[in-house]
């Protein structure tokens, strides 16, 4: 190793003297013909003395490891065109439809309640029963009454034909048979009024009359919610108008119950609160679930932008310029088969979710390096880790 550095010290101590020795030796250059001349060839003897200093410099390097280049670990990402696209991202809930009360047509105390707070139950089923002794009371006594006028209106009857009696006791016989017997069909009605049934299919919300209780006529006994007619319903910020249209599809997610599917926009409402800039926005699910529950949280992914066959990378391994101008690093091979981190300018696009689209600089194929970007530089020597 001394010795090469000793040769290569020599040769261009030697160079130095032959230069001055031809300098000085010869006749200055006076015209500028000769000046040109001169500084061409001097150069011609720099380059010869430059391509011999590097050969010496190879030759020390491949003898002393510690004068090699040292590479850098890095790895890189191959670059390929995919569907690229951007979400709005907005927290609703589950909705059912308006609940609907059960209630009594009659007054009348609660005997027995079928149903509980919680519980499903079919369009029609019975929910409660009124006590009806009263009512069956008034119905024998009405039976009783009905019984003898009938008698009463049959004899009178009878001596009408024979024309025996007054033609106005005859008719008031009828009158107050007929009488009777609206009466009696009147409360027979009534009686039917003692059941209470379900007026849709729904969850039982809320109990709203106990057992034992009076009910009077319109009062809700339990109230209903149609819960096969689940919604999800939000708050619209106005500034999204021109993307959200009603019977557009957007994708709902429930992060409680792990479920997720599609929707139909059903309502977009027709006017902005003034309090908080936002309108009604309400979405009918394609798919439901068991576990799918009023007031449950939801969340809404809108398409707001999609392009297809995009470049894209994380905008964190987007470097820049002191002029804000941005570039990455890219893997290339150099004439002697060595890989080397390149700069190359690129001009960026749309961004969403920490990817951003790349219009410019990059192609599909090429390996961009992502980690160890910000420690290596244009044209140093690179490796990869894995």
């Amino acid at each position: 190793m001394k010795k090469l550095l000793a040769l290569l010290l020599s040769i261009t101590l030697l160079s130095a003297c032959e230069l001055s020795h031809t300098t000085t030796s010869s006749e200055e250059p006076e015209t500028l013909e000769e000046l040109k001349a001169a500084l061409t060839k001097k150069k011609q003897s720099l380059n010869e003395l430059e391509v011999e200093m590097q050969a010496l410099t190879d030759k020390i390097a491949v003898l002393d490891p510690s004068l090699q280049e040292k590479s850098k670990l890095v790895d890189t990402s191959m670059m390929k065109t995919e569907d690229f696209v951007r979400y709005i991202n907005i927290q609703g809930a589950v909705k059912a439809d308006d609940p609907v009360n059960a209630v009594s047509d009659m007054g009348g105390r609660i005997s027995r309640l079928f149903v509980k707070e919680g519980d499903f139950i079919r369009k029609g089923a019975m929910i409660a029963k009124l006590d009806v002794a009263t009512i069956e009371s008034q119905i024998n006594e009405i039976n009783s009454s009905l019984g003898l006028a009938k008698d009463v209106y049959e004899r009178q009857e009878r001596l009408w034909s024979k024309k025996i009696g007054s033609e106005v006791q005859y008719l008031q016989a009828k009158n107050n048979v007929e009488r009777l017997e609206k009466s009696l069909e009147t409360i027979n009605l009534q009686l039917t009024k003692a059941n209470i049934y379900a007026p849709i299919s729904g969850t039982v919300d809320m109990v709203m009359t106990n057992q034992g209780e009076v009910a009077s006529p319109g009062m809700p006994i339990v109230q209903l919610l149609n819960t096969s007619k689940l919604k999800i319903g939000t708050d619209l910020p106005e500034n999204y108008l021109k993307i959200v249209k009603k019977g557009m599809t957007v994708d709902l997610d429930f992060p409680s119950i792990d479920f997720s599917t599609s929707g139909r926009v059903s309502l977009l409402g027709r006017q902005i609160d003034p309090a908080n800039r936002t309108l009604e926005l309400e979405i009918q699910p394609k798919k439901s679930s068991d576990l799918l529950k009023p007031n449950l949280l939801a969340e809404i992914k809108i398409k707001e932008y999609s392009t297809k066959d995009a470049v894209f990378m994380p905008l964190e391994y987007i470097l820049q310029e002191v002029d804000g101008t941005e570039f990455v690093y890219v893997a290339e091979t150099d004439e002697e088969g060595a890989m080397r981190a390149k700069k190359r300018y690129v001009q960026i696009g749309e961004a969403a979710e920490g990817n951003v689209i790349i219009t410019e600089g990059l192609a599909t194929g090429e390996a961009v390096i992502f980690r160890g970007s910000r420690n290596v530089s244009d044209g140093e020597l690179i490796n990869f880790s894995k």
